[in-house]
């Protein structure tokens, strides 16, 4: 096993996760502080969490930053980094955003580097088209991150616009994909079988995903309204929670859908709906990496996803998948169309999926990618 790394993280985050115990970022940092010196995270949290560090194992400690204005968050956060940087600290931000700010403001503070996480593609027209608050996010994102002293991304296509849009040294860029415990989403237990539940469907198509714009559920609903019109035994589910789920019921009862469109709130049982469903289906306008797919790949499922994320990295178009392009709902309709009639074709498709699910990266090699994306920020001198 490598030695631990000489580093002391401290990262800027706002998931107020980390004071929940057990909870996914809580195992996540649990498991990072295994590979550094020590890990500081200070959350920026709106009022009514107590203001106490919370202990964590392995010399984790997370600290809220609390305001009910941002900016006195803001304030509160770099006072802390102040007292807790070291002569081996990194800043680390979670994103390249308002989060990459504080930390260029923290960096000047402990004259400490920078290392900056970047997990969307936040070049896509559609993360700019999304909200004014997003597109003000994509301006910032240049003076963020060329004065930064490392980059983690998590996908081949981010790294490139980041070299050829924004001038960045390759240098500075490290890739490493959003790990995915793929043995792990192999041996969940089946606790809600699809076929099971809604036997009168002779094909289940799945959507698992939070329910928000980024997802574009309503280009998967409407792809499978004009897929339904041919084939009258099939079903969707989309499965999650999230602030649109009212519109996306809306939009089903709008096309009479209601019949084989079923929205539920099985958000903690994605991979026993993936083990249970015929086709997985991805319809997001952007993504970074997109886990979901590698975890249908895990369980040999057949994907149509669209040109997103690990499209044409993990998912190659006709051999482990089908790529459709975003927000063409015939296409995606077209696709389900392939799969349905050809069912050898789309057994091969999920069997290639799970070959390369077996040769997805280890956690060790994730973990090494990690480490390598905070040492640079040194120059690697802690590795020494």
């Amino acid at each position: 096993m490598k030695p631990k790394s000489k580093i002391h993280l401290l990262m800027f985050s706002v998931d107020g996760g980390i004071f929940k115990a057990g909870s996914a970022v809580v195992e996540r940092m649990e498991h990072f502080g295994t590979l550094v010196e020590g890990i500081d995270i200070i959350s920026l949290q709106g009022s009514g969490i107590s203001a106490s560090p919370v202990m964590l194992k392995n010399n984790v400690t997370a600290h809220p930053a609390t305001g009910s204005v941002k900016l006195v968050a803001a304030m509160k956060a770099l006072r802390l980094a102040k007292k807790l940087a070291k002569d081996n600290t990194v800043i680390v931000t979670q994103d390249p955003f308002e989060l990459g700010l504080i930390g260029i403001l923290a960096s000047w503070l402990t004259r400490r580097p920078r290392n900056v996480q970047v997990h969307i593609d936040f070049f896509s027209p559609y993360f700019r088209q999304e909200s004014l608050r997003q597109r003000s996010q994509a301006f910032l994102v240049p003076f963020v991150l060329r004065g930064a002293a490392s980059i983690r991304v998590v996908s081949q296509k981010i790294a490139t616009y980041l070299r050829d849009s924004l001038e960045i040294p390759a240098s500075k860029i490290i890739i490493a994909p959003i790990f995915v415990e793929v043995e792990a989403v192999r041996n969940v237990a089946v606790t809600t079988d699809l076929h099971a539940k809604y036997p009168h469907f002779d094909w289940i198509v799945l959507v698992a995903c939070r329910y928000v714009k980024q997802k574009n559920i309503p280009l998967a609903i409407e792809a499978f309204s004009l897929f339904k019109k041919i084939h009258k035994n099939v079903g969707l589910v989309v499965a999650g929670s999230g602030p649109e789920g009212d519109s996306l019921k809306d939009l089903v009862v709008e096309l009479k859908m209601d019949d084989s469109v079923i929205i539920g709130s099985w958000a903690s049982e994605f991979a026993s709906l993936m083990k249970t469903c015929d086709c997985f289906l991805m319809s997001s306008d952007y993504e970074g990496w997109g886990m979901t797919v590698i975890e249908a790949a895990a369980v040999g499922r057949p994907t149509i996803m669209t040109d997103v994320g690990c499209a044409d990295e993990f998912l190659i178009n006709e051999k482990s998948g089908l790529i459709v392009e975003t927000r063409d709902p015939n296409a995606m309709a077209e696709a389900l169309e392939k799969l349905y009639s050809n069912r050898a074709f789309a057994t091969n498709l999920g069997q290639e999926a799970k070959r390369q699910a077996d040769i997805y990266m280890t956690r060790e090699e994730s973990d090494q990618l990690m480490v390598q994306s905070w040492e640079s920020a040194l120059g690697g001198a802690t590795s020494k």
